[in-house]
This record gives structure tokens, C-alpha cells and sequence, in this order.
């Protein structure tokens, strides 16, 4: 730019040759910032700045929602209450949104602040962090000058650090209320330069992560998790057509829901597949995503996988914590506890608890109770997914046969706990290499309830690897939970995978124990055909394998089946052809057994007194062994017998006894059965009447369907 001067005699002067000045032309020394005016003479300029942009309009950047049903009515109200605190300080509000990855959070949030967007007049604010990582840092500076020239300042004017630009950006959203939404932030630090200045702004951050750092400064959290079987329905059919909706199967949607696992990711995944109704019948794909080896690849379209957002996730593990992850991935259950973990891991207890508290910061597992955790179903899938691709085949091998070990070793020592050494058992029992506790016969119910579910998972896993013997030594110390606590679905199940197991190591005596203890299943759902059709064929196995107390404990099973189907002489004979078995081999709990199993069928025959002379001989024979599991039942048949000699006061301190027995001890079938007994002994008027039936009450209220006692 060049302006000539005026001559002073109103003419044109005629500039001087630049090189008479001693320089070059349109060179000055030193460097320039801003605009630069170069001139010979100047006598008179004016120079003005265009002030369009800082009259820009605030900016609106939040994205408008593109699903119409979130089925998220419930989050979306505690955002409403969070944004909106009665008599909260005079200062932004800070709202975490967190979950695992698919459960919804990016929609969640831009359905809220599209529907709040009018509050804000100083301006939306939105960022995908993710599209600023790299190398596991977020430019946290770029962001903020994307906000500072939204809001109207102009590049020369916007400072080069964060601080800076930060204080800058406080100025600049102080007059009215602002909101900015962080999506994908990984860490506190990336959200705090973003509070506005503005009291009545709002901070929507999303993550995988819970930030705890900014719930210690007084953040408000909120904690997605997967949908329920409604919310998922509504969400998986919104993408359906109505005339395909109303012909969806709702059992095989119910079905197909159940497999994505409530996350709305895959909900969204599935709905688009039967939007392709003619390529996508519910039934097809629903079998489709059966396979849990193929579910998280096949759960995929359009781009959209959720198998790619979880290997995002555990990609950006520290190496350490995706080791855990992944051979977490083998645990039999879906639930561990930090123990479980550690053995799984090979690292220790203490590494191993500090690396599940990372996991669950990250959202890849869920607290269920003090050192206690557990996978969603589909994090599960995607766990032993790369467990399977980065672990070499002999490391697999490995860790599986650690953690079968580590539950056989618990499962043995609560048996031990709870039977004692006098039980009849036909595999090694011996828990070396094991470091749990030892348990008390109550403490011993408490592990089992709490493991039944990756005890079961165990026995699957062995059956699946075809260790024969590991299934009969895990259904042979499980007996005493199944048999005491009744949970006939595990029961039955582990069983037929024990039959399967004895025939393949063509072991006789197991064979007869695993049916033998299927049929008494069986005797108790009241399935009497099931449980003799699997007695005989238990028999004949006794038989061939010369065990004399195999024999025994069929027979013992057959008189059970007697004696329910009311023929009290059959029952009579069968126990009665034990006991002489027992005795011959001198097995006095086997023994006792029997003198208790024959006193019942007395007592239901009428009999009372006999039963009494039996249960006499009965309860010396434990005493001595010191078994009170078997105690407890005589004196709940010590009670009966005095009840049908119309003894209550005789009956009461029996029943009193064998219910606070059972209840030590955890068993609860029989506790129930002490209890049903003593109310009935008591009568309605006595002082105690109204407690042992609330107690009663709550044992029956706690029970698995087709639950069955002992009568």
C-alpha cells in the first residue's frame, strides 16, 4: 500500500526514488504483528476495523437429536434436576453423563440440551474430544480457540496458551448463560478451562469414564446403564414399521432383546436388521445372534459395530489393565469376586483390586459389592473375544485350568465344611493349592449362594473342555448345596453333564452317584417316571461296579420314591436294604441315615413309637460323629413322631432345636420344614407363634419357583 502526499502547493510531489533513502523497497527491519501501512508521508489516515465478527450471532453448534424414542425418560429428568438445583450455590452447573460404550450417552445428552437449547442465550458449545486425541492426550487448547472464535473473538486476539485462552473464554461467557457440552472426555482435567464465567451455565460432559475427580469438586453424576426389557422393546421396534410391529413374535423380540443385553447400540443395530423385514424374520435373527463367538462381529450395520466402539475402549488401556481385561474375559461367570480376578490374572490380590478399580472408573465393569465385580453380558463376549486372539493357545490352557481349580478347591472345602469327613465320597478331596478361607458350615452357605452361578459356569466349562473328571469331582462336592438348598435347574444340569462325564471315563460308581443324585432331583419336582427311569439304569451300574455302598445309595433313593408316592411298605423295604448294607461296611453316617429315613415312613404309617426307638439309636450315631446336618433332620422326625402321639410340649424343644440347626447351617429346606412343623405344634395363642411364623413366611417368600421340601 502506497499514499502519495500532497505538495503543500496543492500538486501532485513526486515521491522521492527509494533507493535515495538508503533501503529497498517494501522492506523493513525487525518483524510485524497486526496490519502494516508503509508511505513516504502521511499527513492525514484514517484506519478502521470491520467489527462483523464480535457481532456475530452466539453461537448454536449442539447437534439436534437424530433417534426420536431414547427411552431414556427417567436420566433425561435427573439432568433436568441436576441443570436445575434448588438452592444450590450461585455458580455453573457440572453434569457427568457416564457409561460404557453404546449405552447412549452422546444421544442422551444432545436430546437434552437440544430441548433446553432457548435457556442459553449466551450460546450452545459442543466438542467431540475424540476428534482432538491423539496419542492419548487431548488438544485441549485447539478446543478452547474453537470456542473463543465462536463466541465471537477474532484470531489475532486469542492468547497462544490454555490458561489464557481460558480466562479469556470466562470473559467472554460472564454476561449470559452459556452451554457447552464436552462429548468423549477422558479426564477431569480436560473438562475444568470449560466452566463458563456465567452462574446460571451448564457443563454437559460425557464419558466412559466416571471422572471422579470432578464428582469430588461437586459435579453431578449421572450413570447410564443398559435399558430395561420395556425401554429396550420401545427402542428396538421404533425403527420397525408399524404393520411389521404389530406382527413381531413379542417372545422372540423378547428373546432378541436378551441378547443385546439392554444396550441401545445393539438395540439400534438389531431394530435396522428387522426394518429389513424380508431379509430379517425376528426368528432369523435371533438365531443369528445366538452364537457367542460371532454376536459382537454380526451385531453390526451401516458402519456402525459394536464390537469397533468396545476395541476403541480397551485400546486406550494401559497395557497392564488390558491383560486383566481380557483374561477376565475366562471367568466362568459373569460375576467374580477380586480373589477369582486375581487367580484368573496371575497378578496379586492387591494388583489385582487397584486394576478392577481402573476398570470400573472406565465403565468396562460394575461394582456389585465390595470387592465384588462383574461383566455386562456383551463387555463379557468382547473380553473372551480377545482373550481368544491376543493369549497364546497353551496361556488359555492355563488360566482355564487355574480358575477350575481355584472353584473345585472352594466347592470341596465348603462340603467339607458343611458334611464333615464322615460323608461317603468317591473323588480325591484333598484342597491343596488352595488359598481360600476355611469356612464355618455358614460361611460355607454364603460362598456357595454367592458363587452358585460361576460354580454352575464351571461345570459348563469343564464339560466343554471334555476334563470328565474335573465335572464329577465339582458335582460330588456341590451335592450338599443342591440337595440343601434346592436349586433344581443347576442341579439338574450339572448332573446330566456328570452323566456324561462318568460315561466317558466308563466309571461305574460315578455313574451311579450322578444318576442316583439326578433321580433324587427328579423325586422332588415330583417327576417320579424321571426319577426311577434314571434309578434303574443307577442300579445297574451299583451292581457292576462291585461298590457295596453305591448299591446302598440307590436303594436309599428307591425307598425316597416309595415313600412319596405313599407306599410307606416299599419304602420301608429299600431303606431297610441299605441300612444292612451300611452296617456291613460299617459306614455310620450312612447308617444313621437310614434308621432316620425308616423312622419317617413309620411316623407317616402311624407307627410313632417304633420310629422313636430308631431315631433314638439315630441321634447317638451323630452325636458321636458330630454331624449336625444329619441331627437336625431326626429331631425334625423326633417332632413329628410326638406331635402324632399328641405331645406338643414333647415335639416343641425338637423342632426348636433342628430350626435353629438349620438355620446355622444355612438350610434353608429344612429349616422351613422345622418351622412349618413347630407352628403347627404351638398353636396359634402361643407368645412365640407370631415370630416363628413371620420367619417362616419370609424363608417360603424367598424360594425358586418349583421349590419343594421334604414331607
Amino acid at each position: 500500500m502506497s499514499i502519495e502526499p500532497l505538495d503543500p502547493a496543492g500538486g501532485a510531489r513526486r515521491p522521492r526514488h527509494p533507493r535515495a533513502l538508503g533501503h529497498s523497497t517494501n522492506q523493513l527491519p525487525g518483524s510485524v504483528f497486526g496490519t502494516l501501512v508503509q508511505a513516504d508521508r502521511v499527513d492525514l489516515l484514517v484506519v478502521g476495523m470491520s467489527d462483523a465478527v464480535d457481532r456475530a450471532l452466539p453461537p448454536r453448534q449442539v447437534p439436534a437429536p437424530i433417534c426420536e424414542v431414547l427411552a431414556r425418560e427417567r436420566e433425561l429428568a435427573v439432568l433436568d434436576r441436576a441443570a436445575n438445583p434448588t438452592g444450590r450455590a450461585h455458580r455453573p452447573s457440572v453434569l457427568v453423563v457416564s457409561g460404557m460404550s453404546g449405552v447412549g450417552k452422546t444421544a442422551v445428552t444432545t436430546q437434552w440440551a437440544w430441548s433446553n437449547r432457548s435457556r442459553f442465550t449466551g450460546g450452545q458449545l459442543f466438542s467431540d474430544l475424540s476428534q482432538h486425541r491423539g496419542r492419548g492426550a487431548v488438544a485441549t487448547v485447539e478446543v478452547m480457540g474453537g470456542f473463543l472464535r465462536a463466541l465471537g473473538v477474532h484470531e489475532q486476539h486469542i492468547p497462544p496458551d490454555l490458561a489464557s485462552r481460558a480466562a479469556l473464554f470466562r470473559t467472554k461467557t460472564s454476561d449470559a448463560p452459556v452451554l457447552v457440552v464436552l462429548d468423549n472426555a477422558d479426564q477431569a482435567a480436560q473438562v475444568r478451562p470449560f466452566v463458563p464465567g456465567s452462574p446460571d451455565s451448564v457443563v454437559l460432559v460425557t464419558s466412559q469414564h466416571r471422572l471422579s475427580g470432578l464428582l469430588v469438586e461437586g459435579a453431578s453424576p449421572l450413570a447410564l446403564r443398559p435399558l430395561d426389557t420395556d425401554a429396550s422393546y420401545r427402542l428396538l421396534v421404533d425403527q420397525v414399521p408399524a404393520e411389521v410391529r404389530v406382527a413381531l413374535p413379542r417372545e422372540e423380540v423378547g428373546a432378541l432383546i436378551d441378547l443385546c443385553g439392554g444396550l441401545p447400540l445393539a438395540l439400534r443395530i438389531a431394530g435396522a436388521r428387522l426394518n429389513e423385514a424380508t431379509r430379517w424374520p425376528v426368528r432369523r435373527l435371533r438365531e443369528y445372534l445366538s452364537d457367542e463367538k460371532h454376536r459382537l462381529r454380526r451385531l453390526a450395520v451401516g458402519g456402525h459395530t459394536v464390537r469397533h466402539v468396545f476395541d476403541t475402549t480397551v485400546d486406550n488401556l494401559q497395557p497392564r489393565l488390558r491383560t486383566l481385561y481380557r483374561r477376565l474375559g475366562l471367568h466362568p461367570g459373569a460375576e467374580f469376586s477380586v480373589a477369582a480376578a486375581a487367580t484368573v490374572s496371575g497378578f496379586s490380590e492387591t494388583d489385582t483390586a487397584d486394576a478392577l478399580d481402573h476398570l470400573f472408573e472406565a465403565n468396562l465393569v460394575e461394582g456389585v459389592r465390595p470387592h465384588r465385580f462383574r461383566f455386562h453380558d456383551l463387555v463379557r463376549l468382547h473380553a473372551r473375544a480377545v482373550a481368544d486372539q491376543d493369549e497364546p493357545r497353551a496361556e488359555l490352557d492355563t488360566i482355564l485350568d487355574r480358575i477350575t481349580s481355584w472353584y473345585l478347591a472352594g466347592a470341596r472345602a465348603a462340603d467339607l465344611a458343611m458334611m464333615g469327613v464322615a460323608r461317603w465320597r468317591s473323588c480325591d478331596h484333598a484342597t491343596a493349592d488352595w488359598g481360600g478361607p476355611e469356612f464355618t458350615p455358614s460361611t460355607a452357605v454364603d460362598w456357595w449362594e454367592t458363587e452358585r452361578q460361576n460354580l454352575l459356569e464351571t461345570v459348563r466349562t469343564a464339560d466343554d473342555r471334555g476334563d470328565a473328571g474335573t465335572v464329577l469331582a465339582l458335582c460330588e462336592a456341590l451335592w450338599p448345596l443342591y440337595h440343601g438348598l434346592k436349586y433344581y435347574t443347576d442341579w439338574i444340569e450339572a448332573h446330566l453333564a456328570g452323566i456324561r462325564a462318568a460315561l466317558i471315563l466308563r466309571d461305574d460308581v460315578a455313574e451311579t452317584r450322578m444318576r442316583n443324585q439326578l433321580a433324587r432331583a427328579y423325586v422332588e419336582l415330583r417327576e417320579f417316571d424321571q426319577a426311577d427311569g434314571q434309578l434303574e439304569l443307577a442300579l445297574v451300574a451299583a451292581r457292576r461296579s462291585d461298590e457295596p455302598r453305591a448299591v446302598a445309595v440307590v436303594r436309599e433313593s428307591r425307598g425316597v420314591v416309595r415313600r412319596e408316592r405313599g407306599d410307606f411298605p416299599g419304602a420301608a423295604a429299600e431303606f431297610e436294604e441299605s441300612l444292612l448294607i451300611n452296617e456291613q461296611v460299617a459306614d455310620d453316617r450312612g447308617t444313621a441315615l437310614q434308621l432316620y429315613h425308616l423312622a419317617d415312613v413309620l411316623v407317616r404309617a402311624r407307627e410313632p413309637l417304633r420310629a422313636i426307638e430308631l431315631l433314638d439309636r439315630a441321634a447317638r450315631i451323630t452325636e458321636e460323629l458330630g454331624d449336625d446336618t444329619t441331627s437336625a433332620r431326626v429331631d425334625i422326625v423326633f417332632g413329628a413322631a410326638y406331635q402324632e402321639l399328641g405331645l406338643p410340649e414333647s415335639a416343641q424343644p425338637y423342632l426348636e432345636r433342628a430350626a435353629a440347626t438349620a438355620r446355622d447351617r444355612g438350610l434353608r429346606a429344612k429349616e422351613i420344614e422345622a418351622l412349618g412343623r413347630l407352628v403347627a405344634v404351638l398353636g396359634p395363642d402361643a407368645p412365640q407363634s407370631t415370630a416363628v411364623a413371620e420367619r417362616l413366611a419370609s424363608l417360603t417368600d424367598t424360594t425358586e419357583p418349583g421349590y419343594h421340601t421334604e414331607q
